[in-house]
């Protein structure tokens, strides 16, 4: 009997999901924790691993030695350690596009959080302080009147793009390659990285993280940022130092961050919990109904074929096999 094993125990949720779609002598099991002793358990005979965020590497297939296949749910694979995966053989796939819609929705609200001050509204509300002054003394914007850098303009910035125009922001993005379709559509300028951060009164990143673009957004580019300007991370925690966003919060140079992700989040510990003005939701832009029954369709169909010998969708490039 084959086995697949939900590494994340995000995924534990969607066990019984899984189990409908795969063949009944297929057995569907997920880790309750990130723990090593947990993983081992259950991934001693796994033939198959679905992953969002735990690192993959030669000690977490080591505890997995049967395991030929590796499924990410989304996009990023930034979890893979290619020449671990390489060496022992095992294939690994990714779902590119398959969160847009909920990626994009999310982002959006986290910019309205921020201009709109959300997080205080509802902290005075709750405290009894009826006082809408405090709150418009702070500074409520309008998407109206931004310029919003995209920093990313595959699926899901394009889908951020979308969702952007109808408010009449300005929008600006950097990328490798021009985006015609955008352009055209919602009039997005295409601009060198520095030339969007000086312009930005919003800036959301929307790229993979690698060893390029970890820390893209260090004290530099937040300090080349407008003044009571705003960021929002939905992308991958390691895009942004931490520290340096800690301190442009501090110094008031930035009016807010809102983050989906952190660099560290698996450690269940938000290092800003002591700052109001950083907004931190958990990992949840890819998390909406229609983007999970995407997931659920689109990672159980590659499991399908990978277990009837069929090659499989969107599979990850691996470096050649290590000689010996």
């Amino acid at each position: 009997m084959a086995k697949v094993l939900l590494a994340d125990p995000a995924l534990a949720v969607l066990a019984d999901r899984f189990a409908d779609r795969l063949p009944d002598d297929v057995a569907v099991v997920a880790v309750a924790d990130f723990s090593d002793g947990e993983f081992r358990r259950l991934a001693a005979d796994a033939t198959v691993l679905v992953n969002a965020r735990r690192p993959i590497d030669a000690a977490t297939l080591a505890m997995a030695p049967v395991v030929r296949f590796v499924q990410i749910i989304g996009a990023g694979t930034d979890t893979l350690d290619r020449a671990a995966l390489a060496d022992a053989g095992v294939v690994a796939a990714f779902n590119p596009g398959v969160n847009r819609t909920g990626a994009a929705e999310h982002t959006i609200m986290l910019m309205l959080a921020l201009i709109k001050q959300l997080p205080a509204s509802d902290q005075a509300a709750r405290a009894g302080r009826f006082a809408p002054g405090e709150i418009i003394a702070r500074g409520i914007d309008d998407l109206a009147d931004a310029t919003v850098g995209i920093v990313g303009m595959g699926h899901i910035g394009q889908a951020v793009a979308e969702r952007l125009a109808p408010f009449g922001a300005r929008i600006v993005y950097h990328s490798r390659r021009p985006v015609a379709d955008v352009e055209s559509r919602f009039g997005a300028e295409r601009m060198a990285l520095d030339a969007v951060l000086r312009q930005s009164n919003i800036l959301t990143l929307h790229i993979p993280l690698t060893p390029e673009t970890h820390h893209l957004i260090g004290a530099a580019e937040i300090a080349a940022m407008p003044r009571d300007s705003y960021l929002v991370n939905a992308g991958r925690g390691g895009l942004v130092d931490e520290a340096a966003l800690r301190d442009a919060i501090a110094d008031g140079h930035l009016a807010g961050a809102a983050l989906d992700v952190l660099e560290h989040e698996t450690d269940g510990v938000n290092p800003f919990a002591d700052v109001p003005g950083i907004l931190v939701t958990p990992h949840l832009g890819g998390g909406s109904r229609n983007s999970m029954n995407g997931v659920v369709e689109r990672c159980t169909a590659n499991i399908r074929r990978f277990l009837a010998g069929e090659p499989v969708l969107d599979e990850v490039e691996l470096p050649e096999r290590s000689p010996g």
